[in-house]
């Protein structure tokens, strides 16, 4: 059984109305449940501790207990899960600063090397498709919100099409797979305030502009404050919701 981009609506928002599973086809179940998941997780609609009961989240998404499962067992293999101190089982877990400030470092250093090699490597014509993508940014915004799920799924595209420009197919797939993996979680916490300290749209053009500009010191500087920005928001978002 697969979902494709069509029902995302159908099954995301506040986690408390994530609503059923779409069953159209591109994207598998058990990835779909997985991504949501660690949205959930990311941006706080899963607070911090909670218990994750298998059958209580295949409910909620109105599909079966085994997709759910294997979402899980995910999410504690990334580190988003841990097994409860009491009673065993699953909970969410609490990023600390240190644990932040670390993924946005590895973030960092990945995405001024992607940008190098983009610059490098991309024709002119190859960044139109990612301005695109960037402006399409924002009416997913004004329509869901930047710590939204559906927000996540095209900053993701965004990203990975960047990674596509620097990497060979199969490196890039495997990037895709594992480091931007990375990539998503910091977004994820960045972007868990539905303020941002910067225009959303604005500081991705700045930085496409620069990768595309042919000089690849410019490109990696800009991927590198991208991710500063980032790390900011993730930081301020974080702290205030710790503190809520």
């Amino acid at each position: 059984m697969a979902i494709g981009s069509a029902g995302l609506a159908e099954s995301t928002g506040a986690f408390g109305g994530l609503g059923a599973v779409p069953q159209a086809a591109t994207v598998h179940v058990y990835d779909h449940v997985y991504r949501i998941l660690r949205h959930a997780l990311l941006a706080g609609d899963i607070e911090p501790g909670t218990r994750l009961v298998e059958a209580d989240l295949a409910a909620r998404l109105a599909i079966s207990r085994t997709p759910v499962r294997d979402a899980l067992r995910r999410l504690e293999s990334d580190g988003l899960a841990q097994r409860a101190p009491v009673g065993g089982g699953l909970q969410a877990v609490v990023f600390t600063p240190e644990e932040i400030e670390d993924i946005f470092r590895v973030r960092t250093e990945i995405d001024q090397l992607a940008a190098r090699l983009a610059c490098e490597r991309a024709e002119p014509a190859d960044w139109e498709p990612i301005r695109q993508l960037a402006y399409s940014l924002e009416p997913v915004a004004e329509t869901y919100g930047v710590r939204s799920y559906e927000f996540s799924q095209v900053h993701h595209e965004m990203h990975f099409a960047i990674y596509s420009l620097a990497f060979t197919g199969r490196v890039a797939q495997m990037m895709s797979d594992r480091v931007l993996n990375l990539v998503d979680v910091s977004s994820d916490l960045s972007y868990k305030d539905d303020r941002p300290d910067e225009p959303v749209v604005e500081q991705h053009l700045a930085m496409i502009d620069a990768l595309a500009s042919g000089d690849p010191v410019r490109a990696a500087a800009a991927a590198a404050e991208h991710a500063s920005v980032a790390l900011a928001d993730a930081s301020t978002s974080n702290s205030t919701s710790t503190k809520a």
